[in-house]
């Protein structure tokens, strides 16, 4: 019988490998990321299984596997996978929808207090030499009685309003259309529409899929409600902002702040204005990155791709 093989687009801890080759699974590293690499090597391996992080699985991908069956996300998001491609294949789409949440929520607190203590500058000013900037420094804040934002108020969402009512003792509102006052209780008080949200807030954290409805659905209406001394957070996805509009507001002063781990296209360039731009916190994508998470992620995922190989029950497919 041959083998049960799975192709990785990334590594994230050897783990996975240790408990597929314990299973008498074949296991193949990409060498390299990029379509035409992942193409090649997907089509000389032929795997019944592919585990990603956040790089594409195509269309063109899929089609050049004959044999596989399931498609493993260790993550939350799916929108670097051709879900709809999946379908009409009946390939599985296994993911893990938890296992990252709290790491998340921490980075998306931690952008916060970045924000409210103008790290940025602070970090400039002292590099160049200015031990004063301590003196004459404006716009500083505590969290301690400030109002936090949410448009999305799901599994990362109320992680980060739990550390921030309980722990700073911050006041929460948000707005999700598929939440109740009733299910989310007295953690957060729901508005009636996501303006208000964007008014009211002095952080405003999105925590959002990207779907038809919320691709580039976020620019310079909804940061034109901010207060002038608000700051933006985003460790959800890129492709939610209009991000031309997220820099010209900064630039213009409409947006007092942001605190950014996610892009519209990533790697970020190097010639990206939001590189220079005064005023925002830059982080690579990392939000999710902790030990214990991403051996997490993995652990899931790959339990999940084990139980399909034996025709076992998993909790976590798509």
């Amino acid at each position: 019988m041959a083998k049960f093989k799975v192709y990785y687009t990334i590594e994230l801890n050897e783990i996975a490998t240790h408990i597929f080759e314990s299973n008498d699974f074949e296991v193949k590293l990409c060498s390299h990321n990029d379509e035409e690499t992942y193409v090649k090597e997907l089509a000389a391996f032929q795997p019944d299984a592919i585990m990603c992080r956040t790089e594409p699985i195509t269309a063109k991908m899929m089609d050049t596997c004959t044999n596989l069956k399931v498609i493993g996300k260790q993550g939350a998001g799916l929108d670097n996978i051709d879900m709809d491609h999946a379908h009409a294949k009946d390939i599985t789409v296994v993911y893990a929808p938890a296992g990252n949440a709290n790491a998340v929520a921490e980075h998306a607190v931690m952008l916060m207090l970045m924000c409210a203590k103008r790290f940025t500058y602070v970090d400039r000013q002292f590099r160049g030499g200015n031990f004063l900037v301590r003196m004459d420094m404006e716009h500083t804040y505590e969290l301690g009685g400030k109002t936090l934002g949410m448009i999305g108020c799901g599994r990362i969402s109320q992680l980060a309003m739990k550390k921030c009512k309980y722990g700073f003792g911050m006041k929460v509102i948000g707005y999700d259309p598929y939440m109740t006052q009733e299910k989310i209780g007295d953690l957060c008080e729901l508005k009636e529409t996501a303006k208000e949200v964007w008014e009211q807030a002095d952080f405003v954290s999105v925590h959002l899929p990207v779907v038809p409805s919320t691709e580039h659905s976020i620019g310079r209406e909804q940061f034109s409600w901010m207060k002038p001394t608000a700051s933006f957070i985003n460790c959800a996805r890129g492709a939610l902002i209009k991000e031309n509009e997220l820099v010209e507001c900064l630039k213009d002063g409409t947006l007092f702040q942001a605190g950014l781990d996610v892009f519209d296209k990533e790697p970020l360039p190097q010639d990206s204005p939001l590189r220079s731009v005064p005023g925002v916190v830059l982080t690579p994508h990392v939000a999710w990155r902790a030990d214990g998470a991403y051996a997490s992620l993995t652990r899931q995922v790959m339990e999940a791709i084990v139980s399909f190989y034996e025709g076992g029950d998993f909790n976590v497919v798509v």
